[in-house]
């Protein structure tokens, strides 16, 4: 689900992110149960692209336990709850706009905190051990990305790690009717001042808050059906993000033989977008 922005941010249709936007416009009733299968989904997909959870070299000290871990826009706590499976002995918090009460079953060793972190991290300095953020390209404004590293660092332990997980927009590779769509929802986003290539900054971000040992790791996410060492949730996802941009932004009445049309233009163009994974520590 990610960050929420505050009201003044909210856009003409009412939704809290641009993010909420693009998944509510498939014309189904917007529920929390679809929203947390997607937020769900979104997870497991990213999860298996990266084989783990995380990759900052912390394995060791999260199995040893006692660290504080911060999950920035933690949506459903998704990420949160796999980690708290994971590694027990560690104390789990999750910031989000959305107060997240209304979860039940929640571990014991994982609390949420409701506020918008485009006002700032409500933490004091050094309490983190490890940062993650993920899933926020359609949240934050330019700006907004360089002051909520500012505060990350801030309230980093020395020794700390924050990682930043998050897609890269202009699908590669992309065919002619591909890049029609991707040009309008790109405009759509850009209109509003979303950071759409925020993934060639990400690195400058963290060198200019003086965050050392800096790694970036990218990897493809396909699109179609064509790479078939990709399981079925896969070509789920992507069915479904693309049913939503057509929805949205195709202008056809069509929306399955237009989908069908995208799919094999897909396959046929080996189209793919990619995700992009920062790490780097405090010293």
């Amino acid at each position: 689900m990610g960050i929420l922005l505050s009201k003044s941010r909210q856009n003409e249709n009412g939704f809290d992110t641009i993010s909420q936007y693009l998944f509510s416009v498939t014309g189904l009733p917007k529920k929390f149960d679809r929203e947390e299968e997607n937020a769900g989904l979104r997870h497991n997909l990213i999860r298996e692209l990266f084989n783990g959870n995380f990759s900052s070299p912390i394995r060791d000290k999260l199995n040893d336990g006692g660290l504080m871990v911060l999950d920035v826009g933690c949506g459903f706590g998704t990420w949160l709850f796999d980690m708290s499976s994971d590694f027990k002995d560690c104390q789990y918090v999750g910031v989000d706009k959305t107060p997240q009460q209304f979860i039940a079953n929640k571990p014991k060793n994982v609390e949420f905190v409701t506020a918008d972190v485009t006002d700032g991290l409500p933490f004091n300095d050094e309490s983190f051990d490890f940062i993650h953020i993920r899933n926020l390209v359609f949240d934050l404004r330019d700006k907004q990305w360089d002051s909520l590293v500012q505060e990350c660092v801030r309230i980093l332990k020395p020794g700390g790690y924050i990682e930043i997980t998050e897609t890269e927009m202009p699908t590669k590779s992309a065919g002619p009717n591909m890049d029609k769509l991707g040009k309008k929802m790109r405009n759509f986003l850009i209109e509003r001042k979303i950071s759409i290539l925020i993934v060639n900054r990400i690195g400058d971000i963290m060198k200019s808050n003086n965050l050392q040992n800096i790694v970036h790791d990218e990897r493809c996410f396909p699109l179609g059906t064509w790479d078939s060492s990709f399981r079925k949730a896969f070509q789920t996802f992507n069915l479904e993000v693309l049913r939503t941009s057509l929805i949205r932004f195709g202008g056809s009445k069509n929306i399955d033989s237009e989908l069908s049309n995208l799919i094999a233009e897909a396959n046929k163009y080996r189209s793919y977008f990619s995700v992009h994974r920062f790490f780097s520590q405090k010293i």
